[in-house]
């Protein structure tokens, strides 16, 4: 965004050339060492090791992951994949930098709020971010970004690890195990001869056996009646078992492909940063004037804009309602969302004017100035357009997706503040984009906020500053909500409120028991059966 080609890939773009006149000055990030840079892929003992436990990880995945995304499972597995990654990556000779850390927690604390809270509201972000930051925690630690880190190509390095990296290393994971099984080829040998013993068995069992049940009406028909019931009953968990093992392989090579690839460095450089930096310059095609124009005219239209409503704009500011608008609701809702997507449009109006204007913004004060004034009057429609959601929040509560819009806001006002700054100092607006982003949805996570919104909405209800308590809010948040319904409930003689909170809180208990005991459990849920069963009695 604003300038795709700053003068962060001139500054970075010689690096390997400083490595070579340097001698031992090492790199920002370092990899692996060159001995163990090997095209085509040789596996050893390491990777052998490795492929046995994603092979484990894979199946997990499919298992408790792939169909579900919620509960301790994910947790579980995501400590598993990062600590097994980890390892291997200590073990082959990575040297994990700082950016490679950063999202490993990024990754570890996204992962962990699954556990945690259902988050009923936040999907699929959660699980975009956990699978964003699993994915691309390994191209950081293995120095694989195209500038050495975070960087206004942040896109393109995704890419290449969702993809190109794990496909082009996909037969990885299998020539490992069979690697492993050369060196262990006495001991593998051993179990194919009793696993062949075995199946011999069954087939001769199963001639066998319904002879011999024919020709025993007593104790062994019994016993063996008894057998057949039980297999029966597990036929449907051997079928899931034989599905997830089916669909664990893929997942096991893919993860193993991205991993082994990106340490080994075996299709990592599809895409080449010097052609990516001569394919953006190409772009400047627009001259100075056409972009002044465009600039100046829209930030013209917008003054015009702000200065003709200035008594209906500001008046969210002090709480009140222009005149003529009689509802809350209506007031606070209208514009808003224009306001949003005004901001939006914005921010690729910046990227596009600085992408394709002939004349670099570093030598450019004109479009500086553009860039300030533009970026200072969508600050203050992001301003307005908080203030009225404050209002509708002051006026009818807060809900989930109250709370989102209001955080999205804040967001791009980091990133609008960044723009400013980029005029003054050379940076990623990319890079800030992608860590703030990380940053607040990972804590957003953590925090749960569907709990945050009951207690809001019940600690105003119950100090009268809230005419209504919406039991809808609740019902969409889950279990989140039931320590808060159960404060109104014992505290409100509205019998209509008591009865919708009745019904929600046994929803709620039969809703959370069905998970009790099982991989998609969470503390929420343990907390909401607790919680309910004492109202039960």
């Amino acid at each position: 965004m604003i300038d795709i080609c700053s003068n962060e890939c001139v500054s970075t773009g010689n690096t390997e050339q400083q490595a070579k006149e340097h001698g031992n000055k090492k790199w920002e990030h370092p990899a692996v060492p060159a001995f163990s840079l090997k095209e085509p892929f040789e596996p050893d003992i390491k990777d052998g090791i490795f492929a046995i436990f994603v092979f484990i990880l894979g199946f997990l995945f499919a298992r408790w992951v792939l169909f579900y995304w919620q509960g301790w499972s994910v947790t579980f597995f995501t400590a598993g994949y990062l600590g097994a990654t980890t390892i291997y990556f200590r073990k082959k000779g990575v040297i994990i930098s700082g950016e490679g850390w950063f999202w490993l927690a990024v990754t570890a604390f996204t992962g962990i709020s699954f556990s945690l809270w259902n988050n009923h509201g936040l999907e699929p972000w959660r699980s975009l971010l956990l699978f964003f930051c699993a994915i691309y925690w390994v191209i950081c630690a293995t120095g694989l970004p195209l500038l050495g880190k975070t960087s206004n190509f942040i896109g393109l390095d995704f890419l290449n690890g969702l993809l190109f990296i794990p496909l082009k290393n996909f037969d990885s994971h299998f020539r490992s195990l069979a690697f492993l099984g050369r060196k262990k080829q006495a001991t593998v040998s051993q179990f194919f001869s009793i696993a062949l013993g075995i199946a011999f068995a069954f087939i001769i069992g199963g001639m066998v056996l319904p002879l011999l049940i024919e020709a025993d009406s007593g104790g062994f028909a019994k016993i063996t009646n008894s057998i057949f019931k039980y297999v029966q009953g597990m036929r449907n968990e051997v079928t899931v078992l034989i599905f997830n093992m089916i669909i664990g392989i893929p997942a096991a090579a893919y993860i193993f492909g991205l991993v082994t690839g990106s340490v080994h460095k075996r299709g990592c450089f599809t895409f080449k940063k010097d052609d990516l930096e001569k394919g953006v310059s190409s772009l400047r095609l627009l001259p100075s004037a056409t972009v002044y124009t465009l600039l100046g005219l829209v930030c013209g239209l917008y003054v015009v804009f702000v200065v003709s409503q200035l008594p209906y704009f500001f008046s969210a500011f002090i709480g009140e309602r222009p005149e003529g608008w009689l509802v809350y609701s209506e007031y606070a809702r209208k514009g808003f969302f224009e306001l949003c997507t005004i901001a939006a449009i914005n921010l690729s109006l910046l990227t596009a004017a600085n992408l394709f204007s002939k004349k670099q913004r570093s030598v450019n004060p004109i479009l500086k100035i553009f860039n300030v004034f533009l970026s200072l009057l969508t600050l203050l429609f992001i301003s307005t357009a908080f203030s009225k959601m404050a209002l509708y929040i002051g006026a009818y509560g807060l809900s989930v997706r109250r709370l989102l819009p209001s955080i999205f806001l804040v967001f791009l006002a980091v990133l609008y503040v960044g723009v400013i700054a980029m005029q003054k100092r050379q940076f990623s607006i990319l890079r800030l984009a992608a860590v703030t982003g990380a940053v607040m949805l990972c804590l957003l996570f953590l925090l749960n906020p569907n709990g945050f919104v009951a207690r809001y909405n019940a600690e105003r209800y119950l100090s009268g500053t809230l005419s209504s308590f919406d039991v809808e809010i609740l019902s969409h948040g889950g279990p989140a909500g039931v320590e808060s319904a159960l404060q109104v409930y014992n505290r409100s003689n509205d019998p209509l409120l008591r009865e919708q909170l009745d019904v929600y809180l046994n929803n709620q208990q039969q809703w959370s028991a069905r998970y009790a005991a099982t991989p998609w459990d969470s503390l929420e849920n343990l907390r909401a059966r607790q919680k309910t069963a004492h109202h039960m009695q």
